[in-house]
């Protein structure tokens, strides 16, 4: 019998948060996409061609909201082998040609149509269970190198590395997801430390694995060395970011008045929506956007302190960070901070997939929230009993045939 649940409300901040980003984001989205949207003959020359598929994603994203926030966060634990390996074999299956969707030289998607979907997006979610589960199942053992540290590891360089051939921004988002996790699982600090540096050796290998990403690195150093000059090829995106950004000042030039989205900056609805941001709302409102995140990773990271189950708490913490890093990452990008690579800023950012996760993610630490009492360790507690009594008869009997 698993322990008695006092639910409680839903935190009161995150929630209206929440739902405050998904709104922002959609009017975001049809600002920054009316020009490229009307000019194009492809769309239809119609300026609301993005907002209106980012406003149906909203409403899906909504749908996934209440669905996460409704049904029990602890009933996902027993899917947590399931999750990890269907996701395993789904990011295999992008890398095949002919089965993978491939756009603007990437193989990200699967799918059939218009409808298709990141199975990346998947990843990051399916990793925060398996780690919270994991760590469930053999608390304690994370300090021991080989029987908890480093399966953990595997776990997060496996899906990690399979992201990592076609979109090293969300694999570096998948990967200090689970080193963050892994820290608070309570990993000894030397393994810790040797594993950030076999990140960065294992960072510079794919870096080297692929021109385009050593070309960035080099546009972006060049861009840093000379930053008034005019900059074409791979410097010329993170270029027209900061010029964007430099165009807003303080207060910005107003909404809808920015000039870079008129086709001068690329994905300027995507992964550089926050130059657009920059250059209309000006410095005040970048300001503004990251304190709407910080406060929503102290909520989240509030709720996680605050449950008593194990699982839970790990579960929201994992989400939070997963979601924090990944606004971080893209903000750095856009302000030049590190060098271009592709990753969504969380709500705002032009993309179904992206939106659906982030929000079902954001659905699940709200449901997290009700159970902050919650007593869920007395099943763990019995299975890894179980699981003891089934060794221990092992040994027994192994001692027994030994002695005859």
């Amino acid at each position: 019998m698993e322990a008695v649940r006092q639910r409680e409300g839903f935190d009161r901040v995150l929630l209206p948060l929440t739902v405050f980003l998904l709104f922002l984001g959609t009017v975001v989205v049809l600002d920054a996409s009316s020009a490229r949207a009307l000019q194009s003959t492809a769309l239809g020359n119609d300026p609301l061609f993005f907002f209106k598929r980012q406003t149906m994603w909203a409403v899906i994203s909504m749908g996934a909201l209440l669905f996460a926030m409704h049904v029990p966060y602890w009933k996902v634990r027993k899917y947590w082998m399931w999750g990890i390996g269907i996701t395993a074999v789904l990011l295999i299956l992008v890398l095949i040609p002919g089965i993978g969707l491939e756009r603007n030289g990437s193989r990200r998607w699967l799918g059939v149509g218009p409808l298709n979907f990141q199975p990346s997006e998947l990843a990051k979610l399916a990793l925060v269970v398996f780690l919270a589960r994991y760590s469930e199942l053999w608390r304690g053992n994370i300090q021991h190198l080989a029987k908890g540290f480093i399966p953990a590891v595997f776990a997060v360089f496996l899906i990690g590395g399979l992201v990592a051939k076609e979109d090293l921004g969300t694999a570096i988002t998948i990967i200090g997801t689970g080193l963050a996790m892994i820290v608070m699982m309570g990993a000894q600090p030397k393994h810790v430390l040797g594993l950030i540096g076999l990140c960065l050796l294992g960072g510079v290998g794919l870096v080297l694995a692929e021109p385009y990403r050593i070309e960035r690195i080099h546009a972006w150093m060049t861009l840093i060395a000379r930053p008034l000059e005019v900059h074409d090829g791979p410097a010329y995106q993170p270029a027209q970011g900061l010029i964007a950004l430099g165009s807003g000042g303080l207060k910005g030039l107003g909404i809808s008045q920015g000039v870079a989205k008129h086709l001068y900056l690329p994905a300027e609805h995507t992964d550089y929506i926050f130059a657009t941001i920059g250059e209309e709302t000006g410095l005040w409102g970048c300001i503004g956007l990251l304190g709407l995140f910080a406060w929503l990773i102290i909520r989240g990271l509030t709720i996680a302190h605050r449950t008593r189950d194990w699982f839970g708490s790990l579960l929201a913490a994992g989400l939070t960070v997963m979601v924090g890093l990944q606004a971080l990452l893209n903000i750095a990008v856009v302000t030049g901070i590190v060098p271009c690579t592709g990753v969504p800023l969380p709500f705002i950012s032009y993309g179904g997939s992206s939106l659906v996760f982030t929000t079902l993610a954001m659905g699940v630490v709200l449901n997290v929230s009700q159970y902050p009492d919650r007593s869920a360790g007395e099943p763990a507690k019995k299975e890894r009993s179980d699981r003891e009594s089934r060794a221990d008869g092992w040994r027994h009997r192994r001692a027994h045939l030994s002695g005859s």
